[in-house]
């Protein structure tokens, strides 16, 4: 029996630890910080993740026997690097590999390196550079915050008006702060997006699952980017053929030059796609970890030990192990606080919660108290449908999320409509 630490306090971190608590080979998993999910089934423990020596403490005083990272933040700073120095089993890319994510010039000069499909690029530094490509590609054109700017440092513009507004928001207001002291001047691709997952351990991967994500916090597709505001698991556009491409195209590339680089990619690895109407995929950018919410719409997929998969790619023996997926259709509608991404409100008493089954909801931004759960965070809470047919889970989503209410509550009401049959 095993004790498991998983870092984060998102939904994404509520799923895996729900994923772990079924696992007969784990005895205890606990959650730093965690969230009011989390709490209870997992011991939430509030140490600053930020620090490797105190998640080191904490992992040398509870026999922990492996870590999983969650959110990108304690990989940009090493945490898997110093807990693996220190003789710890953790689950996670090294700061280096993770600048596939923290790094979006790093990411996209490697590709170059290996003639990875992608669009062309500049990196710029300053509003002259930025109006020179302008001047060289033309609109549309999406600028892209060098660093980590939580999933929203990207923005499209497709006119003029929306590109003045964007150098005023990167360069002016400072809106990504340092993220955005390099910014990325990308051509605008056209097509279909498709997230695909990958278990990397060093050398050998699985593909774990496809989704699609809707990251604009309005219909339609409309409105500022968002850190996701639901998803669903499998796609349409997905096939045989193409993950095929993405494996030979993209994923074997990517890794292989990270082994030539003497930094063996281990840990999960976000392929982020466009894929155009000719059926060709190209990288819009990639993460080092799993993506929030399509995390909520994948990893319920695994039928097989999801444990054994983290400790096998640790080991670098992901051929010794069987990944098993189900066939269901799976779906994460995300209640958000009125005014995310901007101003919202915390504080508000979460009621429904009690008439939906445990792995139809996932924990956000909440916190328990006595009497209940609040709200604590942007996106609150994420509420899944499950069945065979699409249709059916989109349904089954959206049947569930109309049990919840809080003050403020908002949603999007097209969830996988790219996706329906009818």
């Amino acid at each position: 029996m095993y004790n498991v630490l998983v870092i984060g306090s998102g939904g994404r971190e509520h799923t895996f630890t729900w994923k772990l608590n079924q696992d007969p080979k784990v005895e205890r998993v606990f959650c730093a910080p965690g969230n009011g999910g989390t709490e209870a089934i997992a011991t939430n423990v509030n140490i600053d993740i930020m620090s490797p020596e105190v998640v080191f403490d904490f992992i040398e005083n509870n026999k922990i026997d492996i870590t999983l990272v969650g959110p990108e933040a304690p990989l940009s700073i090493g945490l898997v690097d110093y807990i693996t120095k220190k003789g710890h089993r953790i689950f996670g890319p090294t700061q280096y590999a993770a600048q596939l994510e923290t790094s979006k010039s790093f990411a996209r000069e490697l590709m170059e390196v290996r003639n990875v499909p992608q669009p062309a690029f500049f990196t710029c530094s300053n509003i002259d550079d930025v109006l020179s490509v302008k001047g060289q590609l033309g609109l549309p054109l999406v600028l892209k915050a060098d660093g980590l700017a939580a999933g929203k440092g990207v923005i499209i513009c497709m006119d003029d008006s929306q590109f003045e507004n964007a150098l005023d928001l990167i360069f002016k207001e400072k809106k990504f702060g340092n993220a955005s002291k390099t910014i990325l001047v990308e051509e605008c691709l056209y097509g279909e997006e498709l997230s695909v997952f990958a278990v990397c351990d060093g050398e050998k991967y699985k593909i774990i699952g496809t989704a699609q994500d809707h990251k604009r916090i309005y219909d339609n597709d409309k409105g500022p980017n968002t850190g996701g505001m639901g998803a669903y698991s499998p796609t349409k556009i997905e096939n045989d053929n193409l993950i095929k491409d993405v494996k030979k195209r993209i994923i074997d590339p990517v890794l292989e030059e990270m082994k030539d680089r003497n930094n063996p990619y281990k840990g999960f690895l976000y392929v982020g796609l466009m894929i155009s109407p000719s059926n060709r995929p190209y990288v819009i950018e990639f993460n080092a970890r799993m993506g929030d919410p399509e995390t909520q719409v994948v990893i319920p997929k695994i039928k097989s030990s999801f444990f054994d998969m983290i400790w096998h790619a640790t080991d670098g023996n992901l051929d010794k192990y069987n990944l098993e997926l189900d066939d269901q259709s799976v779906v994460t509608v995300v209640l958000a606080a009125e005014g995310y991404p901007e101003n919202y409100e915390s504080g508000n008493k979460i009621t429904g919660l009690e008439y939906l089954e445990d792995g139809f909801v996932f924990h956000a931004g909440t916190k328990k108290e006595n009497d209940g759960y609040y709200s604590a965070g942007g996106r609150v809470l994420n509420i899944i449908g499950k069945s065979q047919e699409i249709d059916d889970a989109i349904d089954n989503a959206y049947t569930n999320a109309s049990k919840i209410d809080f003050a403020g509550k908002y949603n999007r009401t097209d969830i996988g409509h790219r996706a329906k049959s009818k």
